[in-house]
């Protein structure tokens, strides 16, 4: 078991259910990622901000304690309710997204909460998990903040992954996004990136990138467009095929699962190829699903071995 860190958000989603019908949940990319990691065997806390007392903010923290997430770094703002978003799907299950968070308290989440409960969190975890979502979200204090603890607790042995998850209208320009993300990458040993990613920000391939990235010491999944990865890492490429196309009801959540299997496989000490077809399994049990996060008894099960 895996003691793991996830800093993010988590909203209200409103998924469609039919004609003029939406299903209400919690989801958001990092808490997608740290809910299957939860399921999968892993110890996790979850750092977040939520409003106080009111029934969307209350039940968010109960979705995460029924799915055993550690809540002990989740800050309460009072007057404050938590971000929303809604689930558009066209014909072949590609979801887009429409959102209502400008006065989410995640926005203030540095100002509520210590530096010092964070670092003590991430000192005694094996793995500290964010994503380019979460740092669109916090702000610049937040930021900077957050870039100085991730450089600390990588100094001390503590892994560090980043999911990028470029999200265009959550940043000032492609500018502020790429300054942003180059500050926390030189403390990651887990990276995640697609050329969807790489393109806007860097004009390059992720594979370019990727190669980079490993050379200075990272592991990073690089993704393309017809889902299969090569893994760069310092001892070299280890490329795997595309999986196995599987109809798609619903594409939300798709990545966040996948890097949840993969990370609690290479946790695990699982090699790179059964991580990533792992990754693959969960991605597509997933995706067979409305909304970001399936019931557990859709859920693959795996040994830990």
């Amino acid at each position: 078991m895996a003691r793991i860190t996830v800093l993010g958000e988590c909203m209200v989603e409103l998924s469609p259910e039919g004609e003029g019908l939406h299903r209400m949940g919690y989801a958001g990319d990092t808490f997608n990622t740290a809910v299957y990691m939860a399921r999968l065997g892993d110890d996790v806390a979850y750092c977040t901000a939520l409003g106080k007392g009111d029934p969307f903010s209350d039940g968010a923290l109960a979705a995460m304690r029924r799915e055993g997430l550690d809540t002990r770094l989740v800050r309460e703002a009072e007057n404050r309710l938590p971000g929303l978003y809604a689930i558009v799907l066209d014909d072949s299950g590609e979801r887009k997204f429409h959102y209502w968070r400008e006065r989410a308290p995640i926005r203030d989440l540095f100002s509520q909460h210590t530096a010092d409960q964070l670092i003590a969190a991430a000192k005694a975890s094996d793995l500290v998990y964010l994503s380019g979502v979460t740092l669109a979200v916090i702000g610049d204090i937040g930021r900077a903040r957050l870039k100085d603890i991730l450089a600390y607790v990588h100094s001390l042995g503590v892994a560090v992954a980043l999911d990028f998850n470029y999200r265009p209208a959550l940043w000032a320009s492609p500018e502020a996004a790429r300054e942003a993300l180059d500050g926390v990458v030189p403390a990651c040993c887990y990276v995640s990136l697609s050329s969807e990613d790489s393109r806007p920000l860097y004009g390059r391939e992720a594979e370019d990138l990727a190669a980079e990235w490993a050379a200075a010491g990272a592991e990073v999944v690089a993704r393309d467009e017809s889902h299969a990865v090569n893994v760069h890492a310092p001892q070299g490429r280890i490329a795997t095929p595309a999986p196995v196309r599987v109809k798609a009801l619903d594409t939300t959540g798709a990545g966040d699962s996948f890097n949840a299997a993969y990370l609690s496989s290479r946790l695990a000490g699982l090699p790179v190829e059964i991580a990533v077809s792992r990754g693959h399994e969960l991605a597509a049990a997933v995706v067979a699903c409305k909304g970001a996060i399936i019931s557990k008894a859709s859920m693959p099960v795996w040994s830990r071995g």
